[in-house]
């Protein structure tokens, strides 16, 4: 059976076929099960990522209802990727200049020192899950007696900042944004740069995570193009950015109507939410040409899973460096292959389409 909707096919089995006929029917409808517009073309996608009106969040509603008058609610209003307008404007720049002072060679080696760090002692999905948050967290000089609360606390930051969390998942973030927030003080940090070190360990985790995950399934499905892979740090980038844009770890994001407009011809409400269908769009003709063939080779290939327009990802580099790093290392130890098992399910997200894998 399709999925009941484009949220409901992150988790599906196969969501492709389902993408393509919403892609080539209904490049942008109104779903009335969910309450949102749905663009699920490149170009609709693509205007809605540069629409000076549509916002990352509700108009109304700048940080969510729950979080008010928390820890974890005054880190959210100063997270750059959840602002628009002036705030947004004035600090974008300043996550952007930082992303760039790390270079490739830096990720790779925080990626392979945690990656050396956690193998040992953690089973694949948290092995996983923890990677992603430590690697950054050595490029932001998290000490090492460190890494693993701060990993601990990121991950409560982020289950509690989530559209489904419960009162005890968002006590448990308040608590981790003060910690955090503490850690970039003690770094002499304003409180808006304390918030953007926490965005990018917080960024990494669910989507890297997942990345990391289809990379293993991928490698382990395809032993041609995985030798191929293996030849140069070079190679294995091609092949997890591959991944990237044919897996599409990153399902959906959402915008919001911050004043009634036009999008590919249609009115759009005050306060509407737009559902951008990623994955749909990775696999147009118009972005990429046999886009449901996988291949690492394909000339200059591109991709939506980052974003694009104002709130681009300015962390797309480090996130295909930081898989890419890690299974390159692991595959030249020899601890690659019997550490990953096979696909289990998915996790319950309603954005992220992250395999769970036999450990």
């Amino acid at each position: 059976m399709p999925p009941e909707h484009a949220i409901a096919a992150v988790t599906h089995d196969e969501p492709f076929p389902y993408y393509r006929g919403l892609r080539e029917e209904r490049p942008l409808f109104f779903d009335g099960k969910l309450n949102l517009w749905v663009a699920t073309g490149h170009a609709v996608v693509t205007e809605a990522f540069t629409h000076p009106k549509l916002w990352v969040r509700p108009p109304a509603e700048p940080v969510p209802k729950a979080l008010l008058g928390t820890a974890a609610g005054e880190v959210f209003a100063q997270l750059v990727r959840m602002t628009d307008g002036a705030f947004h404007a004035a600090h974008k720049p300043a996550m952007e200049q930082a992303a760039r002072r790390w270079t490739l060679a830096d990720v790779a080696r925080a990626s392979t020192q945690a990656a050396q760090d956690l193998r040992p002692r953690l089973g694949a999905n948290a092995f996983m899950a923890a990677l992603p948050v430590q690697a950054m967290a050595r490029l932001l000089g998290v000490p090492a007696e460190l890494l693993d609360v701060t990993g601990e606390q990121v991950a409560h930051f982020v289950r509690g900042i989530g559209p489904a969390a419960a009162a005890q998942d968002i006590e448990q973030a308040d608590s981790a944004a003060r910690a955090l927030m503490v850690q970039g003080a003690t770094l002499g940090l304003a409180p808006v740069q304390a918030a953007s070190r926490i965005a990018f360990m917080q960024q990494s985790l669910d989507a890297t995570w997942a990345l990391m995950a289809h990379t293993a399934l991928m490698l382990g499905q395809d032993q041609a193009l995985a030798a191929t892979a293996d030849e140069s740090a070079d190679g294995m980038r091609r092949f997890v950015a591959e991944v990237e844009r044919h897996a599409s770890p990153t399902q959906n994001t959402r915008r919001f109507a911050a004043q009634p407009l036009e999008l590919a011809g249609r009115a759009i409400g005050e306060g509407q939410g737009v559902l951008l269908v990623l994955a749909a769009a990775n696999r147009d003709e118009a972005l990429n040409p046999q886009p449901d063939r996988f291949d690492p080779a394909r000339t200059q290939p591109r991709s939506m899973g980052f974003g694009s327009g104002r709130h681009g990802c300015p962390g797309t580099a480090i996130a295909i460096e930081i898989v890419a790093a890690c299974a390159g290392w692991m595959r030249s130890a020899g601890q690659f292959s019997s550490y990953f098992g096979a696909q289990t399910g998915f996790r319950t997200l309603g954005n992220i389409r992250c395999p769970l894998l036999q450990e």
